[in-house]
This record gives C-alpha cells, structure tokens and sequence, in this order.
C-alpha cells in the first residue's frame, strides 16, 4: 500500500503506475520527503500541443524515450468511461472503502479496530510512487531469493547510474527496456555496493500488451497490476492532456476479493468494500472545491500552473477514471517520481475526497486465495460464497 508525503506513515503493501520513459524515476508514498534525486538539473521534460510526445531526457544525455500510451488500444488503462453505467452498490461501495481495519493484539485479547479515513485526495510525487528508467550502464539486476518471479538468478539491464530504488518504499522500480518494448517491475529493489540492483522480486510486462494478468497471477503491486501503470507524467502534465485511466489507492479495498483488471489483492477493508481492480469515476456533476490543508483548514495557494495540471488531473478522472491499485493510508494518486515534484506538489486534488466519486459498474468478483465455491480462478461461481451473498443482499 502506500501513503502520503506528508508526516503520515505507511501502513505496508506494494507499489505500481502507467507507462513511462527514459532517464526517469519513482516512489511510493508515506512521509518521506526526499526520496531520490531532485529533477533540478537532472532532466528536461520538453512537450506541447504542437511539439509531438514528449520526451525525457538523462542529465548524461543518454536515451530519449516518447511517452505515449502504453499496452493495447483495448487495454483497461485506455478505455474511456465517461459513458459507462454505474454500478447499483457504488455509494455503499464508496463508504466502506473509507474504512481502514487493523488488527490490535495485546496481552488479554486480539481486535479488529477500524478507522474513517476522509482525508482528501493526495498526489504522491517523491515518496511512494514508482522509480521508472530507461537507458543508462549495462547493470547486473539479481535475484535477493530463491524464488524470483519473472527473473532469473541474474539479468543484464541498461539503468542509469544515478537513480536508484529507494528501499523506504517497498524499493518500488520499473526499467523500461525499449529493444524489445517490455518492462520489468521490481519489488524490494535496492541498489548494491558494485552497483548492481538486487530485488526480491520481478514482473515482466509486455508493453503492447493488455496491461493485466490472469487472476491469481501476482505482480510488484498487491493487486497483480503493473507499478508504472496509471502514473502520471511529466510530459502529459506539462501538456494538459492525460489520456489514460490513473491509480489509485485507498484506505479500505475489500479483503480476499478482487475483479479484473485485477489479479490478485492484498486489500485490508470489509470483503463487502469496493474490490482491487474496480474503476472509480469522478462525478460529472462535482466541482472541485478549492484544496484546502485537511490538518489546518486553510486554502493551499496554487499557481496558475498547478491549477492547469490539476484541471488536466481532474479531466482524466472524468474521462478515463482511476482503477483501484492498492491500499493506502488516504486515498492517493500516484506522478511518476523525481520529475513530477518540481510540476506539481501533491496537494492539487485537496478540494476532492472520495464521496466525489462514482463506481463504475463492477465485474465478476473472484476471491484471493481461491476458496470452496470458486474455480481455481478464484471466481465465485455460487450464491452461497460469504462475500457474493453478503454483497448482494446489501444492494
């Protein structure tokens, strides 16, 4: 899961977000500040409505990578829903989603103890949020344990030399390897004294792919998505046009049950809150209200910049919506690190919470592990599943 910058701590969980380029990277989210490089100096981000894709550059000059939009036409990340139906629980859905559980043990009993969570929407643009690279040193990439994922004992990748993984954070780190137009998202990553980067796990993603897995199938992230998938950029925030769905994490996805895009989850709500893998979408009848500090009640100034980049935040939002990655300590979007902090600080989106938002209609629900009454997908194929009877009796 991940959190936000400010003085909140993390809770656990893993980390993802959407496609990415060359010389780049990001973290998760709890309440470090100075996770990584600072983009000053570092990188140029160069776009505009006439310019064509935007590119990012390596202080060393190094690989030029366009962003664009990654996996399939078909693919999740890309389907717009400005237009799709809502699901019928949404507003319970929303509700129970604010609602965080955790397990308190002390010495004459163990309880579960629950929170609301009605903090706003936050951007986490250093800490928490995903590192992503391209180009750079040919650097050996191995394998922590003796089961690894998708890498073998010892891979070979091109990384840049300066960005590294920050092991705060769940050591979240994406290496783009645009020969062959794949990714590869690590978990625990972090980068050794000879210089190699050592992980406890590694996903494969295809590029021009759909962007998901099977279900079961697990990833770097909770919910089995990719860590880069939903982030946003550089470059489309300097354009004004994101034209993808985001990520988002929130207090409380159900436990024990996820729908696709999702594959797996590691949600901690109630198995009747809203699923790992839903899609959310900001009403179309909210106006954001002017952000305010949730600790101080105070309006947070904002340039005329920031209020472009959020304006273009909120548009996605709209139009693509935000598919449920992970669980966070307040609900948290995710700007690709190190070249987002220097664009926006994180605090844009302020004036929205999450009873802004609507549920887009929900899929079939399978349960993680699978259990009695489901395939071995995991898809709850009888009525008399807890979850599914409980959800539809609550409708």
């Amino acid at each position: 899961m991940s959190t936000t910058r400010r003085t909140r701590t993390r809770l656990g969980a893993a980390g993802l977000a959407t496609g990415l380029l060359a010389g780049l990277s990001a973290c998760g989210g709890s309440d470090g500040t100075d996770s990584g490089r600072s983009p000053d100096g570092d990188v140029v981000v160069t776009a505009g409505a006439t310019s064509g894709p935007a590119t990012v550059v390596g202080a060393d000059g190094g690989v030029v990578v366009a962003e664009r939009r990654h996996f399939g036409a078909d693919s999740p990340w890309n389907e717009r829903v400005d237009g799709a139906a809502v699901d019928p629980a949404s507003d319970k859905l929303i509700l129970r989603a604010q609602v965080r559980e955790g397990v308190v043990e002390d010495v004459a009993s163990v309880r579960v103890q629950t929170a609301t969570i009605t903090d706003p929407i936050y951007i986490n643009t250093e800490a928490w949020t995903v590192p992503v690279v391209a180009g750079g040193d040919p650097t050996a990439v191995v394998c922590r344990q003796s089961q690894c994922g998708d890498g073998d004992d010892e891979i070979t990748l091109d990384i840049p030399d300066d960005i590294h993984p920050d092991p705060r954070y769940d050591g979240w780190f994406t290496v783009f390897d645009t020969t062959e137009s794949v990714a590869y998202d690590l978990w625990r990553a972090r980068r050794e004294d000879d210089g190699s980067i050592s992980y406890h796990y590694m996903k494969r993603w295809d590029l021009d792919g759909p962007g998901f897995s099977d279900p079961q199938e697990v990833s770097a992230r909770g919910s089995g998505l990719p860590l880069f998938a939903g982030l946003i950029r550089p470059g489309e925030l300097e354009a004004g046009l994101i034209e993808h769905a985001l990520a988002i994490s929130l207090p409380g996805p159900a436990q024990n049950v996820f729908v696709q895009p999702a594959s797996s989850t590691d949600g901690n709500g109630s198995a009747d809150s809203l699923p790992e893998g839903a899609r959310i979408r900001l009403r179309a009848d909210v106006v954001p209200e002017r952000p305010r500090d949730p600790v101080t009640g105070k309006l947070i100034p904002l340039s005329d910049q920031q209020r472009r980049m959020a304006d273009a935040i909120v548009l996605a939002l709209r139009t693509y919506g935000a598919i449920v990655v992970d669980r966070a300590e307040v609900p948290t979007l995710y700007a690709q690190r190190d070249v987002t902090s220097g664009l926006i600080d994180g605090n844009e989106l302020q004036g929205l919470d999450l009873t802004d938002f609507e549920v887009v209609e929900l899929g079939e629900r399978y349960r993680y592990p699978p259990a009695q009454g489901s395939d071995d997908s995991g898809l709850v194929t009888s009525r008399s599943s807890r979850t599914q009877t409980t959800i539809e009796e609550q409708r």
